[in-house]
């Protein structure tokens, strides 16, 4: 078992169909081909998804429900597009930019359709957290990075972006538990994601490379840990409130872009490549960054002048592999003292 999921041939096989889906979303050179491959990608991650609990058998209805409304609103605008040039006015174009922006808005999660990304997320697995929150945003991404819509379009499609990073950073503000924290934390990164997508790729597979890293890290603690809620967390005067945040509430500051840890490297990254076209779209993704710091490091203080007892067991099996304690020990490594040269190298990378 896996964060949560069975390991299994059946299990390997959908996880291969779903990353070749988001592969062959890379190769495609149409806009069919590239729905084809979105489609791969998200039946091969429905099974996943969908596990042993009843929570995550609603989860998987839902996903199923909102990517299909996203899917059909994208493939209505490919047969637009592909309709005879004397049959589609200008206005039936802008439309069916349209459709497809707000398909792929969907598939993502990002406002006004970023309330089932919640939902979804708090009743998933750890493993299937990981795999919404990074595997299943690649593709679409891709996809808007390399349409060719109008300029007022692209400047709406950031507004949006801006807001989803906005709610998820206020969205945040009011969770208790770790998944649905995970959730809103996952939409306040979209914004970043979304931007650095649209104005440079390749630093959008770098961004997502580290992202990729320090998410793993912390999900990996969190289930080692065997806690599900902030309430859970014990006081430093306890062992195990000390190796929390050591091990996992070091990856959570870090997502939020507190220097000089790796995840400051994220924050530099985006901030030296909109400042250039969007620096007033910098400043409110900058807020909620900021939003999302405070949330973090009020936790921290609250754990730090807390004298409970710990409410959590640790999973004594994982302890035993080496090879994952290595793995987590290098993640953890990384992000508290790689964090400072990852900040440099980002910046002088970028200029």
């Amino acid at each position: 078992m896996v964060w949560g999921v069975m390991v299994s041939p059946a299990t390997i096989m959908f996880m291969m169909v779903s990353l070749l889906g988001t592969m062959f979303v890379f190769l495609s050179s149409g806009l069919f081909g590239m729905w084809i491959s979105l489609e791969l990608g998200f039946f091969g991650f429905l099974p996943i998804l969908n596990g042993k609990a009843a929570s995550e058998n609603e989860a998987a209805v839902k996903y199923f429900v909102i990517q299909s409304v996203g899917s059909g609103l994208i493939l209505v605008s490919f047969l637009l597009f592909s309709s005879s040039p004397g049959f589609i006015s200008y206005l039936s174009e802008e439309m069916a930019d349209i459709i497809m922006i707000g398909g792929f808005m969907v598939k993502l999660g990002v406002f006004p359709f970023h309330f089932w990304f919640p939902s979804v997320m708090s009743m998933a697995s750890w493993f299937s957290c990981f795999w919404l929150s990074v595997v299943q945003k690649v593709g679409p991404f891709w996809g808007i990075s390399g349409l060719g819509v109008s300029c007022w379009l692209v400047d709406s499609f950031i507004i949006f972006l801006v807001i989803t990073s906005l709610v998820g950073a206020l969205g945040g503000l009011a969770q208790v538990q770790f998944r649905p924290l995970l959730a809103y934390s996952s939409l306040g990164q979209t914004g970043w994601m979304g931007l650095i997508a649209l104005l440079s790729v390749n630093l959008f597979f770098f961004y997502m490379i580290l992202y990729t890293i320090l998410l793993v890290g912390l999900l990996l603690t969190l289930h080692i840990i065997n806690s599900y809620s902030v309430v859970n967390i014990p006081g430093w005067s306890f062992c195990n409130g000390l190796m929390f945040w050591v091990f996992c509430g070091g990856f959570f500051i870090s997502l939020s872009g507190l220097p000089p840890l790796a995840g400051s490297a994220l924050k530099l990254m985006g901030i030296l490549v909109v400042i250039g076209s969007y620096p007033v779209t910098l400043v409110f993704l900058i807020l909620s960054s900021m939003i999302s710091l405070y949330y973090y490091l009020s936790m921290f203080i609250t754990s730090v002048s807390c004298l409970g007892s710990s409410n959590y067991g640790l999973n004594t099996s994982f302890l035993d592999s080496k090879g994952l304690m290595l793995l987590i020990s290098s993640m953890m490594v990384l992000n508290w003292v790689g964090g400072l040269p990852l900040f440099i190298m980002c910046g002088g990378f970028i200029l």
